[in-house]
């Protein structure tokens, strides 16, 4: 008889110990739900964090290229100056070196002797101009009357 003591209080232990091995893989089931959904949040917010960093990334990298690009803008823009410069000026003197002995042929004045009379003129008119009204003389004659001089012999 003794057995059947020990296999009735057995079922009730083993009843026992079967609710809190039930119990424990519960709690441990919710646990682990738990630590999985904390642990996705976290992947979540590391993985837009890194994302944030990379967009940060090429922003910056962005702002570099402009600044490079804008300062070889700048550069390229003297350069092509400089070389526009340096070839008008070698137009002109190249000009100047092949029309200048045409214009020696033609024996027309140059811009220095035009603006030398030119000043000649305005210095005489200006001594003339007060002595004029004293001695009264009559109007000079119209240039198209006056007989031309271009300054070279016929």
């Amino acid at each position: 008889m003794p057995s059947r003591r020990k296999a009735a209080t057995r079922k009730p232990q083993s009843n026992e110990v079967l609710s809190r091995l039930q119990a424990n893989m519960k709690r441990l089931q919710r646990d682990t739900e738990g630590l999985l959904g904390r642990t996705r949040k976290r992947a979540a917010n590391l993985i837009s964090r890194d994302q944030r960093r990379a967009v940060d990334r090429l922003f910056n990298q962005a702002q570099r290229l402009r600044s490079d690009l804008e300062k070889r803008a700048q550069r390229a823009s003297r350069d092509v100056e400089s070389r526009a410069e340096r070839f008008l000026s070698t137009l002109e003197k190249e000009a100047a070196k092949r029309l200048g002995p045409l214009l020696r042929r033609l024996d027309l004045p140059s811009r220095q002797e035009i603006h030398n009379l030119s000043r000649r003129i305005g210095q005489l008119e200006r001594r003339v101009k007060p002595a004029r009204p004293a001695h009264k003389q009559p109007a000079a004659p119209s240039p198209a009357a006056a007989p031309s001089d271009s300054g070279s012999p016929e």
